[in-house]
């Protein structure tokens, strides 16, 4: 399926689920090279950039969090643009939140400031991308708030069920840094591309705001993935004090159950002349026994500092 919106004379085709026909007119409408349009046919999975005569092509893979129920977890989706001084081309098979968003406000031109302009695509490649790059920085914050909450939660004492909220939460960290991994390369080439392209010398400042933007994603990365490490350390620790703790009541119940077993044990042998067992009071000095035995060991270990 096929969008076109037009601005100033920049034309935006934005490709969804793309026929053979369709990339196959555009190639042959804008002069692309026929692997440009073998790319927009399909989903690489590789983050790339690739520069021609008059026009580049990227390739971006986008860490997405979606809900299923419950929990989350991070889909990747690619987008592939190809930028001319006055197109841009953008292909992809699933859809894109941001993209939607600013196809609906495009024609509004309420994406851009008063001050603002579009000479050519490579502004509209720049402010595209930067509402993308608003997305995932949303998505990291709102990670970082579930770790927050997970935060509270460990110091409320759900120590246990956080073990699996926090691994849940590592992994969709892992996952985000992973599908964004080549972004970095990216945009280090198209600073390098920008400085001699064909979109003038004010472009290069553009790129590298990108450039910028996307530092910050990976350090947001960074500082999420170290809070949630100290996180699970935490836990982790408090989690096997509690065990330890659970585990030292455990033997201290069972070894005070001791005295009670041994002394019903010795005075139940089938013998004669067994002493205490045949007297009036024999019940109450076998308890008020145990009571002392096991009042001995309390002292004792309350001595000893081990309860």
């Amino acid at each position: 399926m096929t969008y076109t919106h037009t601005y100033r004379g920049v034309v935006w085709i934005d490709l969804e689920r793309p026929t053979d026909e369709e990339v196959s007119s555009l190639v042959k409408r804008y002069g692309l090279h026929p692997l440009v349009g073998e790319e927009l046919k399909m989903s690489s999975s590789l983050a790339k950039v690739e520069f021609y005569d008059d026009y580049f092509l990227a390739v971006l893979t986008l860490p997405i969090r979606e809900h299923k129920g419950d929990k989350s977890e991070i889909v990747e989706r690619e987008v592939d643009f190809v930028v001319g001084k006055n197109f841009l081309i953008t292909a992809r098979t699933e859809t894109i939140e941001q993209l939607e968003y600013f196809g609906k406000i495009f024609e509004a031109n309420s994406i851009l400031n008063k001050e603002d302009k579009i000479e050519h695509a490579g502004y509209l490649f720049y402010y595209m991308v930067k509402k993308i790059y608003a997305g995932m920085i949303e998505d990291l914050e709102n990670i970082k708030d579930s770790i927050t909450n997970a935060e509270k939660r460990i110091f409320k004492g759900d120590e246990r069920d956080m073990v699996e909220v926090l691994s849940s939460l590592s992994r969709e960290l892992i996952d985000f840094k992973q599908t964004a991994r080549m972004h970095r390369d990216i945009w280090e080439d198209m600073v390098e591309y920008s400085d001699k392209s064909i979109f003038g010398s004010g472009f290069p400042t553009y790129v590298r705001d990108i450039r910028d933007q996307f530092n910050v994603i990976h350090e947001f990365i960074g500082n999420a993935r170290e809070l949630l490490a100290d996180l699970r350390e935490t836990n982790d620790s408090l989690l096997n004090t509690k065990q330890n703790d659970i585990i030292k009541l455990l033997t201290i119940i069972t070894f005070f159950c001791y005295p009670a077993t041994i002394i019903a044990a010795v005075f139940t042998i089938p013998a004669n002349n067994v002493p205490i067992v045949g007297s009036p009071y024999g019940w109450f000095i076998l308890v008020a026994i145990t009571i002392v035995i096991t009042g001995g060991f309390w002292w004792y270990f309350k001595r000893q500092k081990w309860v």
